[in-house]
């Protein structure tokens, strides 16, 4: 599987897909302001998969081709696309001429000549035409869609505008494209419980790094860890794969009752769990229910809906194994409880609530 990790430029979000990301990068790489650390930052993403390389290299490949257009850009800013409108302007022409203002010519015997036509800078414009309507189509879709976000400890639910229904757990970020041929779910973070409106002409498909979750007409949810998935389906059929292509196999086929888990290029399913399916999913009340789970797992769960994190401070309290259902945006009915059931102390920190043995 494909992982991008943070680099030092901050404008390259670890979700995005790849080819963004490789764009962003050379984009990033040509502006000027480009130095050591970042081209070690670089040199680390490209040797991470082939992938990112075969991508990088297909921008390049064009960037390249347009060498010989260089000269036509004299006085734009590096980087930059001349600007709408200013394709007739002087400093893309020779001799600072403009294409209505073509001079006449006079041949040997004192006739007027017709002006020699000027097929290299035409063909040089048309070609640049061609490239900057690429960049901008590419750029239309980077930020096509709606987006929508939570804060930590927000859940919202959104109608969308084919008739699905969207509801967004804490801390989580998604774009949504409707499309002709497909509904495009980003998921660049966090959890989302989707009820797919059918639609047998546009499947419903939720992507996450180079994995995707396809349906037609279904009840699932897809929470994001890292470049991995947790998907867990209520209804109908759904279809885990990778987003290369339709040619490559499907991961697995995920009935009703069904959680799948993914870690790297492995994936776990497990069916017919209808009880835990749903208790994953009761995050939609605002509760998050552990069975007999290890206490670190569950202050990790709970840290994702409150601001100010659980922090054990001691190997054998995180071992201690817990049960029940708690409000996910309450942590101190969850204090109170361990402190009486566990011999727990806690001590209480503006940004932090640190957990020893008492």
């Amino acid at each position: 599987m494909l992982a991008m990790t943070r680099s030092m430029d901050s404008n390259i979000p670890k979700s995005e897909p790849i080819e963004e990301a490789a764009v962003r990068w050379f984009t990033r790489q040509q502006s000027g302001a480009w130095n050591e650390a970042e081209q070690a930052s670089l040199d680390a993403w490209l040797e991470e998969n082939v992938a990112h390389r075969i991508q990088y290299l297909r921008i390049k490949h064009v960037w390249d081709k347009t060498d010989s257009m260089k000269a036509l850009g004299a006085g734009v800013p590096a980087g930059a696309i001349p600007p709408r409108g200013s394709w007739g302007d002087k400093r893309f022409l020779r001799g600072g001429g403009s294409v209505a203002a073509a001079p006449r010519v006079l041949s040997h015997d004192g006739m007027s000549a017709k002006p020699r036509p000027r097929i290299p800078f035409f063909a040089a414009a048309a070609a640049l035409l061609v490239l900057a309507g690429s960049i901008y189509l590419f750029y239309a879709g980077l930020f096509a869609g709606t987006r929508y976000s939570t804060p930590v400890g927000g859940i919202q639910t959104v109608a969308l505008a084919d008739g699905s229904q969207a509801t967004l757990n804490t801390d989580t970020s998604l774009r949504v494209i409707l499309g002709d041929r497909e509904r495009q779910i980003r998921l660049n973070s966090g959890e989302a419980f989707f009820e797919v409106a059918k639609d047998s002409k546009r499947p419903f498909v939720v992507y996450v790094d180079n994995k995707r979750v396809m349906a037609v007409g279904t009840k699932f949810a897809v929470r994001r860890n890292n470049d991995d998935v947790q998907v867990v389906v209520t209804e109908g059929r759904v279809k885990l794969d990778h987003s290369s292509g339709e040619s490559s196999p499907p991961v697995a086929f995920l009935d009703a009752g069904t959680i799948a888990r993914t870690s790297k290029s492995e994936v776990m399913v497990r069916r017919n769990v209808q009880s835990e399916a749903e208790k994953l999913l009761s995050w939609r009340i605002g509760y998050v229910s552990f069975d007999n789970v290890p206490l670190g797992e569950a202050a990790v769960e709970l840290n994702r809906y409150n601001a100010r994190k659980i922090v054990i401070d001691d190997p054998a309290i995180a071992a201690l194994r817990i049960g029940g259902n708690f409000r996910s945006n309450n942590t101190d009915a969850f204090l109170d409880l361990l402190q009486s059931g566990f011999p727990i102390a806690v001590e209480q920190r503006e940004h932090e609530v640190i957990l020893r043995a008492r």
